[in-house]
This record gives C-alpha cells, structure tokens and sequence, in this order.
C-alpha cells in the first residue's frame, strides 16, 4: 500500500473517532448536567417540606413558649430548629426585640421564612411574636459538585470504549476498503486498465453492502474506460491524419484574419483621424479619431463629402492645386485649415493617398489626418517666450537684434536712416531698493506701456534688462529722432502711480544713427548705450547724440568701474576731515568726514568721478559702511587722546537709507568704538529722502532713536513739501553750494538762501552752509542767522596728520 493511501486511512479513522468521542461526550455532559440538576432540585425542595414541618411541628411550641414568655423553651426550639439539614439562621421577636436566636444568617444564596404568630385569649385573636427562619442552597450545591466528577469520569470511560470500538469497526470495514479501492483507481490514472478490482469479504461486512458495491462500480468503470480508451486510440489517429492535411490552410486563413484584425486595430485606436472616400469624393468610412476631431460621428460624415468640414481658410485656388497633385502623384500632404462640428476652425496635418483599382482608375481616397493646432499654438508661445521680455512682454534682445539686422538692410537697398536709441530710467535704482522689487517691476511695466504708446506701430520697443530700454525706428531726418526723444523724455516725466506711491522717475536717452553712427546692430547699440551715459552726466532727463568722444569716455569709465571694485579690497580708501565753523565766534564746532580714492595710477580720484559709479554699480553700500567705521575709529583715537571733539558727519547713501538693518549696524559700530551717539551726525540728500518721505521718516526715526543728529543735505536741490519736511526728525538743514556760490553776485541766490534759512529758523533747525569761500559770504550767512558755515575760507578737506596740525591737536 503506498504511504499516501495508509496515512489517508488513518485520518479518516482519526477522524471517526474524534466525531465519535465529541458527540458522545456531548450527549453525556447533557445527561450529567439533567441529572445533577434533577439532585439538586430535589434538595432544595427538601428544604421548602422543612419549611412547612417547622410549621406544623415547631411553632405551636413556640406560640406556647413565646405566650408564657419562655426564654430557655424558646432558644431550645431556636437550636432544634438550627439542627436541621442545611438551616443556619432562628430568631424570635416580639414587638421587633429578639428573644431567642440561634446561628448567624449566611451572605449569600439562601431560603427565608418568617412565621407571624397569633394567640387567641378569650375570644380574641393577638399577634404575640414572628419566628424568622433561614436555609441556605449551599450544602445542596456541593453535594451536586461532588457528584460531577464522579459522573464525568464514568462517562468518559464509556466514551473512549465506544470510541475504540468503533476505530476497529471503521479501520475494519470501511478504511481498509476504501485505500484498496482509492490504490486501484490511481493505477487506473496512471493507463494500468487490465488489472481488476478484488475485496476480500470480511465479518462483518459482506458482498452486497455499499463498499463492494463501489468497489463493482469502479471495476466496471475501469473496463468502461479500458474500451473508449482504445476507440479514442484509434479515432486520434484518424484526426492526426485530418488535423495534418488542414494545417497549412488554417495557418494562412489565421495569418489573413491577423492581419485584418491589425488593420481594423489601427483603424479604431490610432490617434490621427482616417477618412476613406470612393472615387467621387463621398465619404464611405471614418474612424474614432475622425470623430475626436471634428465632432462628427460616422453616421453624421458617411454619404456627405470632405467640404462638410470645410473652413473658407483656403481659396479655392488651395483646393484646386491640391487636386491636381493628387491626380497628378496619387498622393498630397500638408496642412489644412478645417472647421469642427461646433464651428471651431482648427489646424491639421493631412496625408491623401489613392488607391487604384486593377484598371489603374482611382478606386478610393483614404486620408490620414492630426490636429497640430495646439501645437502650432506651443510653437508659438515658446517663439514669443523666446523672443518677448518675460516682465514687460516686449520684445528682448535678441529679437531686437534680428529687427534690427533687417532694418539695417532694408536702409541700405532703400538708402534711408535708422534711429537708435537706448533709454535708462532716472532715480529707477533708488526706488526699485527703497519700495522693493514688486514695486519695481509695476513701474517697468508701466514704464514699457508709456514708451509703446510714444512710438509709431511700426517701430519696435525693447527691453534690455534691468531699467533700460531701446527704440528702434525708421526716419527720414534727423529731427525725426529728437521728436521721439522728446516725446519719451515728457512721458517718462509725468508721474507714475503704483498702488498707494505717486512716483517720479524720468528717463535719459542716448541716440545713434544709421549709418553715421555705425553700419551694424552691435556696433549701433554700443554708441546709443555710450550716448545715454553721455545724457546722465548732464544732469539727466535730457537726451545726446552719439560723438567720437563719448566713446573714449566710456572707456574710461569702465576702467573706472574695475579699479572701483579693486578699491574696496585693497585699502586704497582714505579719509579727508573739513571743520565746521561757528559764524557768532568762528570758533570750531565739527567736522566733515569726506572719503577720497588715492589710486595707484590715476592718483587722487574725485568723489564726483567715482561716487555716481559706486551708486550705479551697488558699491556705495559696503563703501558707505567702511566711511562709518573709519570715521567712528578716528574719533575713538582723537577722544582717547584728548585732542578734537566732535561731532564729525558722516554722509549716508539711499541704499544704506533703505537698508532695514541699518539702524542696528550703526548702533553696533557705536558700541564697538564706545563712542557716544551724540558725536555722529548723519547727513542724507534731500533728493533721497523726498523719494519716498514715508519710507525716510520710518528710518531717520529709528537712527534719531539712538541719539546720533540727523542733517538734510544739499537742501533746496530738490523738491521738499513741507508737510513731510516738519515729520521728518532732523536737526539740520545744510544749504547746498550752488546757491552759496554766487552770495552777493545774485539776487535770486541770495533770496533762495534767506528763505531757506527763515524756513529752518521756523521750524526750530540748525543751519550749516557749504560751500562758504568769502568774508562776504560768511558775513551774509551769518546776518540771516546761519548757526554754521564751512568751505575753503576755512578751510579745505585734508588728511588726518594735516586736519590735527591745522586745529593745533
């Protein structure tokens, strides 16, 4: 017997018993439990008859007892009545007081029964006493756990001998059985047909019982299948025979119906849209993506022709060219303006191909198509992102050199001029640090609006970074151009409102012409740039012609710029000191720290020369702060050595102004120097405090917190209002040299001076005139009221060792 077949009878077996031994211990724990519970119950009404012979036999006792007032009687009763099975508790009241008592009532599970006792005396019936008594369930309950074990133990013996029985039985009569019957019909799976089915007869079982008549069943199986077995043999050869013969032409109709199959597959999923037509142009077929396209489903395009679609984009020449071309080659591709259901036009890519019948006549049309409209639109955009300024949208650098390459060419053939001209926004820097960058870019947008609407359509604006602009434009004369930069110059003057802020800016421009200037775009853009500078350096707002000279000029200031950062790094900054004078005594009251460059090769370098580049380039702020600390460490050493006392001013640029940790700085160079705040003046230009007021009083605030002395600069430059001027916490006004100059010589200047100085005085400010040369001058300042004066009648700004010689330090 294989292993499989003896281990599967033996979980049958197993199996038998265990369902033998859970139902019988099933039914006898059902048993069990009846018959503890029938004990138990019999107990407990055992208790309830004792209730009842208490009754019939104790209490006439105790309404004797309880009438003559017995106690010993009545505690004798109490005690015979605790003597009884499974009672614990008597007592006898009267008029709720105990008399007699025997035991203690138990905690839980218990029977209770109070008797009221009555007596009758002459006549009359009277409640003498009660008679409480108490049993308790748990004796019965115990005796009933004790039984249990007893009982389940028989039980379970009984079990496991009718299990045992019946292992043998099963193992006997059917097990054996059936592994014989289950080894021979897996010989049968295995094709071993010949070998029939013999069970041996055992006691008890017989012939004619169920297993022998299994065993006969698959006996007569086996040779059932014995005999098909040989006819399906044979009919396998016959088919092999057929099979064989029809082989190559299933392969050939499978390879046809395969390759309709793929065709019809590319017809219903491709994504470009199929249309078949026959010879006269009807539409006989479309695709899924035909109808994904246009919105016409196929029984809407079937029977109509190809002009359903049409988009009146095309002439009617388009049509007829396509035509002949596809008459001409049989095929036609290119792109096709249609119109969808919905009367969208749209682009496509089509492809036409005839199909000829045996006669080589066209047969039918099957045109491929895809909609490239979307990409067209792509192509577009990406184009326009290429070539277009990301902020202002106007076109960028490198479309305003291909425009202006073909405008040069177009100038040459035609013999006429081209007008060039660069544009930089004025004060666009010390706004663009002072409000922010969000600001900024408003006002360059607002900015390349103004200067598209200046200009003709046909000329192009570009932007070319930052806040620099270029115009290219045709003209005939030269006064063509100066019209344009006039007409940019007063709309770039007008104010520009961004959000809450009403700002002025202006512009410069610089101009170059084709061909004097020069005759190639680069060459062109370079002289517009050098001539726009040329406008900045004199005074802005204004516009210049490119000229040789300008050229040279701006090579030097590029050398300029370079040495500048060369500079900061290598120490080649130093400063110069210029007293302040008392006018009532002339006695010395301060000073000026001025910072002078002392290049190696160009010598002393004016600040007029490199302070405009330093602002332009960012640098004013490091080399701010460096004029700070330097000041403030030579003021530390002076005080140390008990030879000059302050204060000594300091001047501050828009950019440190704006900077909102500069108040902090400050205060920590002060500390750094342990030099007291009252001996620093700041002084900070009117132009850039007026740029944005309440942006100035918001930082003047902060510094003036700290104790230093805040001085307008170059006062009456620029364009103070009043309103801010008295908000703003200053303590000085200094009046600019250019009206100081000409003190005595004219009246303007010296009405411009008087008012200046009435207008401190009223509002309760120092006055410090710059620029004072003459007795004269100083004599008039000082009649006006003037508190300070300073210049070369004093003296001119000098180094150190020579400023502590000139004050005798």
């Amino acid at each position: 017997m294989p292993p499989d077949v003896g281990s599967g009878g033996q979980r049958l077996a197993r199996r038998l018993v265990l369902l033998t031994l859970l139902a019988s211990g099933l039914i006898a724990a059902c048993i069990t439990a009846a018959q503890l519970y029938l004990e138990y119950d019999r107990e407990v009404d055992a208790i309830h008859q004792r209730f009842t012979e208490i009754e019939t036999a104790y209490l006439p006792s105790v309404k004797q007892g309880l009438w003559v007032m017995d106690r010993q009687a009545l505690q004798v009763l109490a005690d015979g009545i605790r003597q009884l099975p499974d009672f614990g508790y008597a007592a006898m009241r009267v008029e709720g007081a105990l008399v007699a008592v025997s035991g203690t009532p138990p905690a839980k599970r218990f029977l209770s029964r109070t008797f009221e006792i009555d007596y009758e005396y002459r006549g009359a019936t009277q409640r003498i006493g009660t008679l409480e008594v108490v049993a308790s369930d748990a004796g019965p309950l115990r005796r009933t756990w004790e039984r249990l074990g007893f009982v389940l133990i028989l039980n379970g013996l009984k079990a496991a001998v009718i299990a045992a029985l019946v292992l043998l039985l099963v193992r006997h009569m059917i097990t054996h059985p059936v592994s014989r019957i289950h080894a021979h019909t897996r010989k049968m799976a295995a094709g071993r047909l010949e070998e029939p089915l013999v069970l041996a007869a055992r006691y008890p079982s017989s012939r004619d019982d169920e297993i022998h008549e299994l065993a006969e069943a698959v006996d007569d199986m086996r040779v059932s299948l014995r005999d098909r077995n040989a006819a399906l043999l044979e009919l396998n050869a016959q088919l092999v025979e057929a099979v064989a013969a029809k082989e190559i032409a299933l392969l050939q109709v499978r390879a046809h119906a395969e390759a309709l199959e793929l065709a019809a597959g590319v017809f219903a999923h491709t994504f470009e849209g199929i249309m078949i037509t026959d010879a006269t142009a009807t539409i006989l077929s479309v695709n899924p993506a035909f109808t994904a396209i246009t919105g016409y489903a196929a029984s809407e395009a079937i029977g109509q022709t190809p002009r359903l679609l049409h988009s009146e984009h095309q002439q009617a020449s388009f049509y007829s060219d396509l035509w002949a071309s596809l008459v001409a080659t049989g095929n036609w591709r290119g792109e096709l303006w249609n119109r969808r259901k919905d009367g969208e036009a749209y682009l496509q890519w089509t492809s036409i191909t005839t199909i000829r019948d045996a006669a080589g006549q066209p047969h039918r049309y099957i045109a491929v198509m895809t909609d490239i409209t979307e990409i067209r639109r792509k192509d577009e955009h990406i184009f326009h992102q290429a070539y277009h300024d990301a902020l202002t949208d106007l076109p960028n650098r490198a479309l305003l050199q291909n425009r202006l390459d073909h405008a040069i060419k177009t100038a040459q053939r035609d013999m006429t001029r081209i007008a060039v001209l660069f544009i930089d926004l004025d004060r666009f820097k010390v706004i663009n640090d002072s409000l922010g960058h969000v600001t900024g870019d408003e006002l360059l947008q607002c900015a390349a609006r103004r200067l598209t609407n200046s200009v003709r359509a046909s000329d192009t604006v570009s932007r070319q970074g930052g806040d620099e602009f270029v115009i290219l434009a045709s003209i005939e004369h030269i006064a063509d151009a100066v019209h344009i930069a006039e007409k940019v110059i007063a709309d770039m003057n007008e104010p520009f409102d961004i959000g809450e802020h009403r700002l002025n800016v202006g512009a410069s421009v610089g101009i170059s012409i084709y061909p004097q200037e020069g005759d190639d775009a680069a060459t062109l853009l370079r002289n517009a740039d050098v001539a726009m500078y040329a406008a900045k350096e004199a005074g802005r707002g204004t516009f210049r012609f490119f000229d040789p000279a300008m050229n040279e000029r701006a090579q030097k200031r590029l050398h300029l710029e370079e040495t500048l950062r060369r500079a900061l790094s290598g120490n080649e900054f130093e400063l110069f000191y210029q007293p302040k004078i008392c006018l009532i005594d002339s006695r010395y009251c301060g000073m000026e720290a001025l910072i002078r460059w002392r290049d190696p090769e160009l010598g002393i370098v004016s600040p007029a020369d490199f302070i405009p580049l330093a602002e332009e380039t960012g640098l004013i702020e490091p080399i701010g702060n460096w004029v700070l600390e330097t000041a403030c460490a030579q003021m530390r050493r002076w005080a140390d050595a008990g030879r000059i006392a302050g204060p000594v001013a300091v001047n501050v640029s828009a950019k440190q102004l704006n900077n909102p940790d500069f108040a902090a700085e400050l205060e920590a160079i002060l500390k750094r120097h342990r030099l007291e705040a009252s001996c620093l003046q700041l002084e900070v230009t009117e132009s850039t405090v007026m740029t944005d007021p309440e942006m100035a009083i918001e930082a003047l605030s902060k510094l003036a917190a700290l104790g230093v002395t805040i001085a307008i600069d170059d006062f009456g430059t620029g364009y103070s209002s009043f309103s801010y001027l008295k908000r703003l916490p200053i303590h000085l006004l200094k009046v600019d040299r250019s009206f100081v100059t000409d003190i005595g010589i004219s009246r303007e200047d010296d009405e411009i001076v008087t008012a200046i100085i009435q207008v401190a005085l009223a509002l309760k400010l120092m006055v410090v005139a710059e620029g004072v040369e003459t007795a004269r001058q100083a004599a008039f300042l000082n009649g006006l009221g003037c508190h300070f004066a300073q210049g070369y009648l004093y003296a001119r700004p000098l180094p150190v060792k020579e400023f502590e010689d000139l004050l005798g330090a």
